[in-house]
């Protein structure tokens, strides 16, 4: 508990009239007190603790008064008053006085939204061109139906194999990595800029196609324009007698196949689908 010296172990030699106020028996005996030191020094007994009736009062005088020296005058008052009731003044009062003193204020500020683009998951590593034949052996061959350019597979033989496509096939990597031995790439037909998509349009969401789309530079797609060229490419059987798989990112569980017949459009199914050729080989080329 912290106790506060008694007013008279206090020197107040620079509290005057122009500075404050401190307190006496009545209005009048106020300035007496506050002129001559001496008097206060020479009769305590005006102050009896039972009788005093306290009169606080601060004025603005001339000149900056020191903070720590008003302070002390109010502790001084306090104490005198509790001298009345026979308690101690302690430091549940000195906080009284502090949080009197010291005012919470509201802090305004105001909050700001911040966006930034967010990096594409797939990042471009490379490309190299090769040949992709089904498990039948058949080609990719482009042909036109309506005006619209269409990739069908068939087997090509003698003057016929020019007319199949080569592809250019895009390298990826991805963040995350994706589980087993799955390789993002994009699958491009290299005499042209038409590259393989996969897409659901109209009311049938569920049931994606494959579309030849021109892209002028694939590098130059990110996010969201990238994710319906995306396909992971997986190694299917041993090493020396391994196929290839490609599923859609944009639609796992959907695989582009061939047909059994000749001359079908090259399409995606569903994993669940067992009749069309599902499985490539993949042949680089010189």
């Amino acid at each position: 508990m912290s106790l506060v010296p008694d007013l008279n172990s206090i020197p107040m030699e620079s509290c005057s009239g122009d500075h404050e106020m401190f307190y006496s028996d009545s209005p009048s005996g106020m300035k007496n007190y506050m002129e001559d030191d001496s008097q206060w020094q020479s009769n305590p007994s005006h102050c009896s603790p039972y009788k005093l009736d306290v009169h606080v009062q601060i004025t603005h005088g001339k000149g900056s008064l020191l903070s720590f020296r008003k302070a002390i005058i109010l502790v001084v008052a306090v104490e005198k008053l509790k001298r009345g009731t026979k308690t101690f003044f302690g430091d549940e009062d000195l906080l009284g006085l502090l949080d009197s003193i010291f005012v919470e204020e509201e802090i305004a500020f105001s909050q700001a939204t911040e966006t930034f683009a967010s990096t594409s998951r797939y990042r471009y590593q490379r490309a190299a061109t090769c040949r992709i034949k089904d498990a039948s052996n058949k080609c990719f061959v482009m042909q036109s139906f309506h005006g619209n350019a269409q990739l069908v597979a068939l087997q090509l033989q003698g003057s016929n194999i020019e007319r199949e496509e080569k592809v250019s096939m895009t390298f990826y990597t991805s963040t995350p990595l994706p589980g087993g031995n799955k390789r993002p790439v994009a699958l491009g037909l290299s005499k042209s800029n038409l590259y393989l998509s996969c897409i659901a349009t109209g009311d049938d969401q569920e049931s994606p196609k494959i579309y030849l789309e021109k892209i002028s530079n694939i590098k130059d797609l990110k996010g969201e324009d990238l994710n319906r060229f995306i396909f992971m490419k997986s190694r299917n059987g041993l090493k020396a007698t391994s196929t290839h798989s490609f599923e859609s990112a944009a639609f796992p569980g959907w695989y582009i196949s061939t047909s059994q017949r000749e001359n079908e459009l090259v399409q995606i199914v569903h994993q669940k689908n067992q009749e069309d050729i599902k499985d490539f080989n993949i042949f680089p080329t010189a």
